[in-house]
């Protein structure tokens, strides 16, 4: 593919999932479907079915609700049908107050609203049924969290995405890239196309510096701080990076009102992708220009391995996917030439890999800041030549294969996984 085309088409791709998003994408992609439905549907409401994939379920269940500090995608459907600002996209939950709950645990506990997860659907699936005066409506989300697949009107559908819709949002051009192909078209982007990443940088720095300020959530990013005050651990860049994705997942995950930058599709994926490369930016002084073209690598990074994984599997993103953004964008940001970019991936890779999602929460704050840690570390290790050998255990000869190894795993083994941890949160 010609140079300038693909840059544009993976300035594309990082745009579609990198955004602004207030709450958790999952139970967000519920209450957007559920607003888009109130928006057809002018009548009294009898019957809510919202009916979602299995990772939609999982990642919805417990995670906390911006502005209510309760959780449920019954809630999140509720709020959306109620209030959900349909222009306001990621945002759909911003404006939500006291008044607006009481209302919507009266639609929960009247029984109008009924949850289920479905088998065999895409990764990221949500359809909203609601009927009322011999009137329904359907919505059907697919495959990104904000993407309306079709809106059905008394059987009728008045909305389908159309192909060129779809052919924009195609990902099976990724797959046939390599790594240098990726490196090579971050270094040559226009810098004026980056704008996005500073404000991405600003956003997901100031929800860190709120979770270290305020005690929120588990007050992990807090409580690091503290130990660091007195003197039970050392402060450098591997811990910074893991103190700031704490701070910011803690904010994220318990409900507050912050919005973060968004890396594939999701929040925390997005501190992690950005918080371990401005950390290291900082304390190596590291110019503006290379800073927002590593953290560029990292979304990018980031949604290549997804291409593999799916956009929500059984293994934690932020460890298989992110993390491995994080580490290269850091490599290369330092001055790592090919091999050690390769070398903080596979790195990554042979260290993290099968950590399990078992659905968004507080203790993501956790599972990300050991990745946004790992990133840094993996970094530096490569530059110090130190990297995994090829063709050992999940390693395969390139980081290419290795990602297709993963993205394997992923799909046919950790499927499994998922319905298992369904079994449990149930």
């Amino acid at each position: 593919m010609e140079q300038d085309l693909l840059i544009n088409k993976l300035l594309n791709v990082v745009k579609q999932d990198v955004f602004p998003a207030l709450g958790c994408t999952e139970p967000i992609a519920v209450a957007y479907a559920s607003a888009i439905a109130k928006k057809h549907f002018q009548r009294t409401l009898d019957n809510m079915l919202i009916s979602v994939s299995k990772n939609i379920y999982k990642n919805g269940r417990f995670v906390i609700i911006p502005n209510t500090n309760e959780w449920g995608l019954d809630l999140a459907g509720a709020l959306g049908f109620l209030s959900g600002n349909t222009e306001n996209g990621f945002m759909v939950l911003e404006n939500i107050d006291e008044r607006l709950i009481e209302s919507a645990h009266e639609m929960i506990s009247s029984g109008k609203i009924k949850v289920q997860y479905l088998n065999h659907t895409p990764d990221v699936y949500v359809n909203v049924k609601v009927s009322g005066d011999n009137c329904s409506v359907e919505v059907e989300l697919k495959d990104s969290h904000t993407h309306i697949e079709r809106i059905t009107v008394n059987g009728q559908a008045i909305y389908e995405a159309d192909k060129i819709t779809k052919d924009s949002m195609s990902l099976d051009f990724i797959k046939d890239l390599t790594l240098k192909d990726i490196i090579e078209a971050c270094e040559r982007v226009p810098l004026d196309e980056l704008q996005f990443i500073e404000d991405g940088i600003e956003m997901n720095r100031k929800v860190a510096e709120v979770g270290i300020s305020e005690e929120i959530g588990l007050s992990i990013g807090q409580t690091y701080v503290k130990l660091l005050k007195d003197n039970r651990i050392s402060l450098d860049a591997p811990t910074k990076a893991r103190i700031l994705t704490a701070a910011a997942c803690d904010v994220r995950m318990s409900g507050g009102s912050f919005p973060v930058m968004a890396s594939g599709g999701s929040g925390n994926q997005g501190l992690g992708v950005v918080l371990p490369i401005v950390i290291v930016a900082e304390e190596q002084g590291v110019d503006r220009e290379k800073l927002l073209r590593a953290v560029f690598l990292g979304h990018l990074i980031n949604r290549y391995v997804k291409t593999f994984t799916g956009k929500l599997s059984g293994m934690c993103g932020c460890a298989i996917a992110a993390g491995i953004g994080a580490s290269a964008g850091i490599t290369w940001m330092l001055g790592g030439d090919y091999d050690s970019i390769n070398g903080a991936c596979i790195n990554m890779l042979a260290n993290l890999t099968g950590m399990i999602c078992d659905g968004a929460k507080e203790t993501c704050a956790l599972k990300l800041s050991t990745s946004a840690s790992e990133a840094v570390i993996s970094a530096y290790l490569a530059k110090e030549n130190i990297v995994m050998r090829k063709n050992v255990g999940i390693i395969g000869d390139s980081i290419e294969n290795t990602i297709r190894n993963v993205g394997l795993m992923s799909k046919e083994c950790f499927s499994s996984v998922d319905s298992m941890i369904l079994d449990i949160i149930k």
